[in-house]
């Protein structure tokens, strides 16, 4: 068995090379006042299985990036026997430390999860669930249009919130671009919803998914 295992760990590395490059999502904390939030994602990318690692930081009320606010990384070096992308993922973080301690960037405030998307769990468009912390019922509609087949696949997404408060009273906001599509890009789905250490912002986790199977993430973001 032990002989083995090596060569089950070279397989998994092909596997991965040779097909969709699956990203993992790192939720990397809010800044102090929870204007600011940042995440990564990391894996490997390329025929050769190259590590790569992206660092975003996000303006949460403007839903845009900060200035100077991307970071991405990919490795000269092939992935070895042992390796994850998480070293990519460190060197991008010392990358961006300046601007992260600009905007006091807490990676212990993460926020509070108020939906995840469960492995093997169905995707929805829809959404409705009670936030029991505070008491905020929750509606989200996912809209989205694809254009093209193949490489010339394109897609185009928004999403619709409602918030009703214990009070009864509503909000609705649409958080999104409905007119952008993405080039390469063939459908989107919900994985995450946080919210903001401040109780007042919230952070949708958006995979994004091309027809090789090829998984990267974004968020949409809002301040209420």
């Amino acid at each position: 068995m032990r002989r083995w295992f090596p060569l089950a760990l070279l397989l998994i590395i092909a596997g991965v090379a040779t097909g969709g490059d699956v990203a993992t999502f790192e939720n990397l904390g809010f800044s102090r006042s929870s204007d600011t939030f940042v995440f990564g994602q990391y894996g490997v990318t390329g025929e050769k299985g190259n590590q790569f690692a992206e660092i975003y930081v996000v303006d949460v009320a403007g839903n845009v990036f900060v200035s100077n606010g991307v970071f991405r990384l990919t490795g000269d070096a092939p992935l070895t026997l042992g390796q994850d992308g998480r070293g990519a993922l460190y060197t991008a973080l010392g990358r961006a430390r300046s601007l992260l301690a600009e905007h006091e960037v807490d990676h212990l405030a993460t926020g509070r999860p108020i939906y995840i998307l469960v492995d093997g769990d169905e995707p929805r468009d829809r959404l409705a669930f009670r936030d029991f912390h505070a008491n905020v019922r929750y509606e989200v509609r996912l809209t989205q249009e694809r254009r093209g087949e193949g490489e010339s696949v394109s897609a185009a997404f928004h999403l619709d919130l409602t918030l009703i408060r214990p009070d009864d009273s509503v909000r609705t906001m649409r958080i999104g671009r409905p007119s952008f599509f993405r080039d390469g890009v063939a459908s989107y789905r919900i994985t995450q919803i946080v919210v903001g250490p401040d109780e007042a912002s919230i952070v949708f986790v958006v995979e994004r998914r091309s027809p090789d199977g090829t998984i990267r993430y974004m968020v949409e973001t809002a301040a209420f």
